[in-house]
């Protein structure tokens, strides 16, 4: 990657890059783009999860180039941006909110309530959903989160039938669907995870048999960045969901995801090149390595160029001039870019606000990104 880095380095100085900020690189998108189409059922559809591609013209982009049911998303700032920028698109929450926030939303944008599918994952959230419904005396669309082992909340498979019932007897409520996540399949070690996607796979099935008419007609949503590729028509699901492994953070390097290119950098200018910088308080010793002070710091990220260049132990971390420690020999001066990789795409993307557009060796965008 070195080559590569250093160009994408080239390009953005020439570019005038004068500050932190992240950058997609639309041929690896593109790229990572038709392989997620040509990885997932063609019977399945796709949703792509918000949270992790924090900006319409990014969303747009990959939309031109895979077909999707609509978007999944975590957050009240970022709903009621994407449902005032889009007429249309369908919303599946991807966590519970908290009614407060649902209220929200319903008084800033009453169609919300045709185009959202509030996540429900107890009866208590239940009935706080039922009871806001029956004020605004309008007819909320709840899709049910069902635990299948990732145990991080939801029903129990053998609940879903009098949860299902309970919204289908209510005249302020209509069951759109059931959501159910297992991204502990993909991190378990292979005598674990052969066992947990049986029981997985077991647990989803009964939850969609649960449902009325065996969940025809309605959304019925699986699967994950790590996992997506492992779903059929046959699986009881309806679609899939992912995200990130369209810009490839380093937490989702995975055997799963191996043809997929890492798309996605931070970049932030190099303030300060020290060659043979001394240590604080051990001015006498000489050093055979060359200290960089970058803009800003404590991404969630680690750095990848110059090469050879980490994060210095003896300076520690800071979120102001954050010092890089590499090879004596490097040939580093004020004014270059210094190039990281996130660890995560959300949260991290819009963390600056824009987002640089890179195809080739040129900037060809610059794009507004999401509230988180």
């Amino acid at each position: 990657m070195t080559e590569y880095l250093r160009t994408l380095s080239e390009t953005l100085r020439a570019h005038g890059v004068d500050k932190p900020v992240t950058v997609v690189d639309l041929d690896r998108l593109d790229a990572n783009c038709a392989l997620a189409v040509s990885g997932s059922d063609a019977g399945l559809d796709r949703r792509l999860v918000a949270k992790s591609l924090p900006c319409l013209p990014l969303l747009d982009h990959i939309r031109g180039r895979i077909s999707t049911s609509g978007l999944m998303t975590f957050s009240e700032t970022m709903l009621l941006a994407l449902l005032q920028a889009e007429p249309k698109t369908d919303h599946l929450i991807g966590k519970p909110l908290p009614v407060s926030s649902a209220a929200r939303v319903l008084a800033a944008c009453p169609d919300a309530a045709a185009r959202v599918q509030w996540l429900i994952d107890t009866p208590e959230r239940l009935r706080d959903y039922l009871a806001l419904a029956a004020e605004r005396q309008s007819t909320l669309r709840l899709s049910l989160e069902v635990d299948i082992g990732l145990h991080r909340g939801g029903f129990q498979p053998e609940n879903i039938a009098d949860i299902a019932r309970e919204i289908e007897a209510n005249p302020n409520a209509r069951l759109s669907g059931l959501m159910g996540y297992e991204a502990h399949l993909a991190k378990l070690p292979g005598f674990l995870k052969k066992r947990a996607t049986l029981v997985s796979a077991d647990a989803y099935r009964r939850a969609v048999s649960s449902l009325p008419k065996g969940g025809e007609g309605l959304c019925l949503n699986t699967g994950g960045s790590l996992t997506f590729q492992s779903y059929g028509v046959g699986d009881g699901a309806t679609e899939v969901a992912f995200g990130s492994v369209l810009v490839k953070p380093s937490d989702f390097d995975h055997a799963s995801t191996q043809e997929f290119q890492p798309a996605a950098f931070i970049a932030t200018p190099i303030l300060k090149a020290m060659p043979g910088n001394t240590l604080p308080g051990l001015d006498f010793l000489k050093r055979t390595k060359t200290d960089i002070a970058v803009f800003g710091g404590h991404f969630l990220a680690q750095p990848v160029f110059p090469d050879g260049f980490g994060y210095s132990t003896v300076f520690g971390r800071s979120s102001n001039q954050e010092v890089w420690t590499g090879p004596r020999s490097a040939v580093v001066t004020p004014g270059d870019i210094a190039i990281l990789r996130p660890t995560q795409s959300e949260a991290m993307l819009n963390q600056f606000g824009t987002m640089l557009a890179v195809r080739g060796n040129q900037v060809v965008a610059e794009w507004e990104c999401l509230p988180n």
